[in-house]
């Protein structure tokens, strides 16, 4: 399956004051179509920070890359300048990346939400990008989003903001997965209570054993007037929707059976 590596940027992420909701998305979305997410990380809006995580992921077993902020016009939106001079790959002005960003601009003048624009050097800089890069279309916002193919690597390049971000993963990265590689993922959900988390433990181990392909999550939710409560999520992976829904049901199966064997356990779906 594909492996991914994600690297968040932004002073604002590691002063709290802003939540990484995009680290959250991206991984939500990836590994619901059966990607693999092997490393994440988040670092400041600092040149050797950046060039020296992204190099980490380059020398690395990932076949993709994901870098999220700091593609806007202001001076501290640097990702792309730090990942130029990390591939030795020149900045130029992409003549598709600023048409698409002229496009942007001439509708929001023509749905009135700005009276006019100027290509000044701030909106050109969201159009310089790594030479050899390829742009990818920001259908909610301005700047480009971009693909760099370095080695065996893909490395893209998305906006900070999550509405943008998430448009671009879903619309421009994921049509370029290879679909005959990725596993379908199907999950189901159960609440138990009356058992704790380590009474639960050995039940869930004995499947997962036995079930290599099989991952079961366990999500303490507290104990409510002396009595545990746990979620339990099950997850199987396959390129097969068939196999998936019978391992799936087979799984659960299992797991509530013996549940049901022990007493005061309540099950509830």
């Amino acid at each position: 399956m594909p492996s991914f590596e994600i690297i968040s940027i932004g002073n604002e992420l590691l002063s709290g004051r802003t939540l990484n909701t995009n680290l959250q998305t991206i991984c939500k979305h990836l590994d619901d179509i059966g990607c693999e997410i092997l490393r994440a990380f988040v670092v400041r809006d600092d040149t050797q920070e950046i060039s020296s995580t992204l190099n980490s992921c380059i020398s690395s077993d990932s076949e993709w890359i994901l870098l999220s902020g700091g593609l806007g016009p202001t001076y501290d939106d640097m990702t792309l300048s730090c990942v130029s001079s990390t591939l030795n790959l020149p900045l130029k002005i992409n003549p598709l990346a600023l048409e698409m960003i002229i496009q942007r601009y001439e509708l929001l003048v023509e749905q009135k939400i700005i009276q006019s624009f100027v290509l000044t050097e701030s909106r050109k800089k969201m159009a310089t990008i790594p030479f050899g890069s390829i742009p990818l279309r920001n259908r909610v916002g301005t700047a480009p989003g971009i693909l760099i193919k370095y080695n065996n690597n893909n490395i893209v390049c998305l906006p900070g903001v999550p509405d943008e971000m998430e448009n671009i993963l879903i619309h421009e990265v994921f049509p370029l997965l290879d679909k005959k590689l990725l596993n379908l993922h199907m999950t189901k959900t159960i609440f138990i209570n009356g058992i704790s988390e380590s009474e639960l433990a050995p039940i869930v181990n004995e499947l997962v054993l036995k079930n290599q392909d099989v991952y079961i999550k366990s999500h303490p939710r507290g104990i409510n007037e002396g009595v545990y409560s746990i979620e339990v999520v099950v997850s199987v992976k396959s390129t097969n929707n068939s196999n998936s829904s019978i391992k799936l049901n087979s799984i659960m199966n299992q797991l509530i059976s013996t549940l049901k064997l022990i007493d005061g356990i309540v099950i509830t779906e």
